[in-house]
């Protein structure tokens, strides 16, 4: 006899403003949907909590190879969920031809000179630029039902955090990135105001167990628990590989759901190896900097560039949806 599932709720997904809805079904007697269920709602922890296990026992996530691997994890998790942007902009602005999609990607590419350009002649106002943007992306992932200022707390937290539990770590990625010690003072900065931030998780956790939504507060405690206890760049690949990226990715699919799987697939491998060969650039002509500290460098800056344009196509989108 085969159990039919039930539909419990609706629950609404965003993606840059605009609404998708989905069904979220109950199983009650099938035992493959309720350990996929499970599955999904302790992976990240689980994860999370072997990091910090290995970490306290064997004490190898902070070595110079680690962080060029999650450095390279970044990167390579971070650029396919903005692959699909052109295409999800040309379908909601109706720039479907190719002169519209030319519009959008000529935007793209001033955008992404402009954040580049920045990086060059004012490397730390881009640095706190990227940091306030990043918190502000990052927030989007918990925005759906919960008040906007505790989705805010979420994104700073993550961003500031580790500047708080690892400062010399920090402070060292940030010199790199600044090319001066002011990239220190942005550190010691955002370590000071990261408690606020983890308050307003802790609320936030809360938030979402009192309104029976655990996976959103196992999601969030797991995440500031890396942050706190992981080195800085194992703690931000764990969030933004675990969590950010393939949810991001997930709602690019869906949001051009007209478009072929073989198209998608071109377009996404495409723009992927467009931009690491970017990265490569960057790395290749950053000047003297130590091979380790130059993969994390560049790494950064180049998710920082595809981050801007990707970051104003989420503002664009919601405030279409408000209007």
């Amino acid at each position: 006899m085969v159990t039919r599932p039930s539909v419990k709720n609706l629950d609404v997904r965003r993606f840059g403003g605009v609404h998708s809805y989905m069904n979220t079904i109950s199983y009650s007697h099938y035992a493959g949907a309720t350990f996929s269920k499970m599955l999904r709602l302790f992976a990240l922890p689980l994860v999370t909590l072997l990091l910090v296990i290995v970490d306290r026992f064997w004490g190898v996530m902070g070595g110079t190879h680690v962080n060029m691997l999650a450095a390279l994890a970044i990167v390579l998790a971070g650029i396919p969920h903005g692959t699909l942007d052109v295409e999800i902009a040309a379908a909601h602005f109706g720039q479907k031809g190719m002169a519209g999609k030319a519009k959008i990607i000529g935007s793209y590419l001033i955008c992404a000179a402009a954040m580049v350009l920045l990086w060059v002649v004012l490397p730390e106002l881009a640095l706190i630029s990227f940091l306030l943007i990043s918190i502000v992306h990052f927030s989007r992932d918990w925005r759906g039902g919960v008040d906007p200022f505790l989705a805010m707390m979420v994104g700073w937290a993550l961003v500031a955090l580790p500047a708080l539990a690892s400062p010399n770590d920090v402070a060292m990625i940030f010199a790199a990135l600044t090319g001066s010690q002011n990239g220190v003072v942005i550190a010691a900065i955002l370590g000071a105001a990261s408690v606020p931030a983890a308050l307003g998780s802790l609320v936030f956790a809360y938030w979402a167990f009192s309104h029976n939504d655990k996976q959103s507060a196992l999601e969030v405690l797991a995440c500031v628990i890396a942050a706190l206890l992981l080195p800085p760049l194992v703690a931000f690949a764990v969030f933004f590989c675990g969590l950010h990226s393939p949810r991001h990715m997930a709602d690019a699919l869906r949001e051009t759901g007209a478009l072929s799987p073989f198209k998608k697939a071109v377009i996404i491998a495409a723009v992927s190896a467009l931009s690491l060969g970017i990265g490569v650039v960057m790395f290749l002509y950053q000047g003297d900097v130590p091979a380790d500290m130059g993969v994390v460098r560049s790494a950064f800056i180049l998710i920082s560039t595809l981050t801007a344009p990707h970051f104003i196509l989420e503002y664009l989108l919601s405030d279409k949806q408000r209007a």
